[in-house]
């Protein structure tokens, strides 16, 4: 019970920090993104949530190529407005927009929006200068607390670490210095209070205590960037390319997918006379890029296929075919849908054999797919291979024995495999599944009757 009163207590703070931001700070939401279920869910939260009925609070914007005048047009209104925006967009990565507009803007607040929750994905946003990022689906209490904590810290500790930076942002090292004597004492380990000591000692012209700082503030934290960033930036100022080439490596095994680091090593190797390292820097910084340009043509054509599915499932199957041969030997996991609309619009065709051999493509990267076997014993059964289809069927029930309550309609393809396939009790299960989904459902209820005729 108390409990659950202390984080009642907690989430009503964060509400605050937000209806204060809109009315005592002039605050204002930006929000470039084509995922209408998010776009509803943040305008629920303002109005319903929040309380926050203002027309002038929020920014909807859909295209890229707009975004930087309405940030301007909005930051002559609002003096630190919230853009939340997605990583990707049309096929697009949209990652490098963030430095440009956290330079442009620096009182702008960037959260990020992203499917991928991958560390590597996670660390290169924070690099580039995003403030938070929400990895999507989320609910509205995710929702208010990411946003509590990218306005402000949530503790006295986060709020004297804020006071000092500004004091830094000032020119005034000195009083940012005695902040972070207070900082230390509220946490002895605290690597972002050793951080601004670092900066506080660099911006006094004292190297070696700045160093010092910034290390301790690496051995504190070993995911935060920030101290080997200024580490590498310290050495490069000292002219010292050895230890500046040993931060920025420590840097890359963090954050592996930042294409310009790579770039900067091999320039320092070629100046250390060490072109073979160099050349394999070059390379690997080639692959990154062309990794990353390959992925969005590929979602782009995956996206365009996705317009042709039903209606036209020849054109559908083209550029499908197209997104797998953009990914080419870069294809992952998070490909696999592709081959399940491949797969789908084959079956459009009546080419379930085809079909089968996408899928069965597709399990040599996710071997343990639910939705793959799933698809599989959808087109084993199409082509009255009922048998076989229930052998693939069972296997999707094996990875996720809650499938059949994902959706009415696979509860109740999977009862007419099993019923096909003589399955009985199996069958029943999942035809019942799906009426309690959809008690509408008149193709269910006719297959149950025909089940229980039987018996």
């Amino acid at each position: 019970m108390a409990l659950d009163m202390n984080m009642r207590m907690k989430q009503k703070q964060y509400e605050a920090t937000i209806i204060d931001y809109v009315k005592v700070d002039n605050g204002h939401f930006i929000s470039m993104s084509d995922d209408q279920s998010f776009m509803t869910l943040l305008r629920m939260t303002l109005i319903k949530e929040l309380g926050l009925s203002q027309t002038d609070i929020f920014t909807p914007v859909l295209d890229p190529g707009q975004l930087l005048r309405v940030i301007k047009d909005v930051s002559s209104k609002h003096p630190a407005p919230i853009l939340f925006m997605e990583r990707a967009m049309g096929g697009r990565d949209l990652s490098f927009l963030v430095r440009q507009f956290k330079d442009a803007f620096p009182k702008l607040q960037i959260i990020v929006l992203t499917i991928s929750a991958e560390r590597e994905r996670i660390m290169l946003l924070h690099e580039v200068g995003a403030d938070n990022f929400i990895a999507k689906p989320l609910s509205t209490n995710t929702l208010i607390e990411k946003l509590a904590f990218t306005l402000k810290p949530q503790s006295k500790l986060g709020q004297l670490i804020d006071l000092a930076k500004s004091m830094l942002q000032q020119g005034q090292p000195e009083k940012a210095l005695s902040l972070c004597e207070q900082i230390l004492e509220l946490k002895p380990n605290s690597a972002a209070g050793f951080l601004v000591k670092g900066d506080a000692m660099r911006q006094l012209k004292r190297p070696e205590e700045a160093k010092e700082a910034y290390q301790t503030a690496s051995n504190q934290a070993d995911l935060f960037l920030e101290p080997l960033r200024r580490l590498a930036e310290l050495a490069g100022e000292m002219g010292d390319r050895t230890e500046q080439l040993k931060f920025l490596q420590q840097l890359d095994a963090l954050s592996p997918l930042n294409v310009e680091r790579k770039v900067d090593m091999g320039e320092i190797h070629l100046a250390l006379g060490r072109p073979f390292e160099a050349e394999m820097l070059f390379d690997k910084a080639v692959e990154q890029i062309t990794k990353e340009a390959m992925g969005s043509i590929s979602t782009l054509t995956g996206r365009i296929a996705a317009f042709y599915t039903e209606k036209d499932p020849v054109t559908a199957e083209k550029f499908l075919r197209k997104s797998l041969e953009a990914k080419g030997r870069f294809l992952t996991r998070e490909d696999i849908n592709i081959f399940n609309q491949l797969g789908i619009s084959l079956r459009h065709q009546g080419r379930w054999q085809d079909a089968i051999v996408e899928y069965t493509k597709a399990l040599k990267i996710a071997p343990n797919d639910e939705n793959l076997f799933y698809n599989l014993g959808m087109a084993c059964a199409e082509g009255k291979d009922f048998r076989e289809a229930r052998r693939y069927m069972l296997k999707a029930l094996e990875i996720n024995p809650n499938l059949p309550q994902t959706g009415a309609n696979i509860a109740f393809n999977l009862g007419v495999v099993f019923l096909q396939a003589g399955a009985r009790e199996r069958a029943g299960v999942c035809l019942a599944i799906a009426l309690e989904l959809n008690p509408n459902m008149t193709a269910a209820k006719q297959a149950l009757a025909r089940l229980e005729q039987g018996m």
